[in-house]
């Protein structure tokens, strides 16, 4: 009994003080805060590519319902670079298996950096050429 008494007393311990009245500092509140949600760096990675391709939505549609009919492939270009933004954002989620264990080896995210890359120099290449096009009109 003492030793089942003993072990609920260490569980119930934050640095020697009972959990209710244990003062935590900031840093160790972020970090508290931290490990009760998903990892910082998906969090991070995954909020950017959702948030570039909100960004691109709302352009292509902005583009849509303010110019004219020339304009619309521009905006279509927009929407089709935020489909691409998000098929990213899933298809690196999906495939993200065991990266943030911390046994396991570090792998860098250069192979998503190079993809998103080539997406985006694509649609911007493609802005471009479009662009020079309504100016010769």
């Amino acid at each position: 009994m003492r030793l089942n008494a003993q072990l609920h007393r260490e569980e119930t311990l934050i640095r020697g003080h009972r959990k209710q009245s244990v003062m935590l500092t900031d840093a160790e509140l972020l970090e508290i805060r931290g490990m009760h949600t998903e990892p910082p760096a998906l969090r991070t990675f995954e909020g950017a590519y959702w948030r570039t391709a909100l960004a691109s939505f709302s352009t292509g549609l902005l583009v849509l319902k303010i110019f004219t009919r020339e304009f619309y492939r521009i905006g279509i270009t927009f929407f089709v670079f935020g489909a691409a933004m998000l098929a990213i954002a899933v298809w690196r989620r999906h495939t993200a298996g065991d990266v943030f264990n911390l046994n396991a080896p570090f792998k860098t995210g250069g192979n998503w950096v190079l993809l998103t890359t080539v997406v985006t120099l694509a649609t911007y290449i493609f802005l471009w050429t479009l662009l020079w096009d309504l100016e010769g009109k």
